[in-house]
């Protein structure tokens, strides 16, 4: 791609991450609008709450998918890193505040899950599994992402990366944490997290 036509990328990233397959499997099986119902998120748990288990996995994969895709788009292009990751936050950012759902959207863990998994793929591996064993003690989505975030920007450093690349996890999650923080801080507010 010619160098000038690069910074076209995030925004085609943002557009990518604005597709909520949460709300089109509300609208298309059940007629309903997420952002109504349940947690009001655009995301995979509430889809799974609202319209069953099997569509809130899907919705995972393909929340997952919108990142991975955005990052790899940035990659074919030969962007390098610096593009990759700003392709991957505002993949994340749409998903969080698409332009076409009134920028009421989900909250962007399986997004920036994938986009960093095209980046650092065994290190998010293990950070996912950080992430679920910490969910699982406090009752808390929220504060296991918060901490396999950062875990995994210490394995790309122990295991020889630096400067963005080492980084990418927590720049790509970024709107995820703007997101994250104000219900970690209610749910430690009102004493539904656990912690040790």
């Amino acid at each position: 791609m010619e160098p000038s036509l690069l910074w076209l990328l995030p925004a085609a990233a943002y557009v990518l991450g604005s597709i909520s397959p949460a709300y089109l499997f509300g609208r298309t099986l059940r007629g309903i609008d997420l952002r109504d119902i349940g947690s009001r998120n655009l995301g995979a748990r509430n889809a799974g709450r609202e319209l069953g288990r099997p569509v809130g996995v899907t919705v995972w994969i393909l929340d997952m998918a919108k990142g991975a895709a955005a990052v790899a788009l940035a990659r074919a292009a030969g962007g390098g890193t610096a593009l990759e990751i700003a392709c991957g936050a505002c993949a994340v950012a749409g998903h969080n505040w698409p332009a076409w759902h009134g920028l009421r959207g989900g909250r962007g863990a399986s997004t920036a899950m994938g986009a960093v998994f095209v980046i650092l793929p065994i290190e998010m591996a293990i950070g996912l599994g950080v992430w679920t064993l910490i969910s699982l003690v406090s009752g808390s989505l929220y504060l296991g992402g918060i901490v396999a975030y950062p875990l995994t920007c210490v394995l790309a450093l122990l295991w020889g990366n630096t400067g963005a690349r080492a980084s990418s996890p927590l720049l790509i999650a970024l709107p995820l944490f703007a997101r994250h923080i104000p219900a970690v801080v209610e749910q430690i507010r009102s004493r539904k997290v656990h912690l040790p």
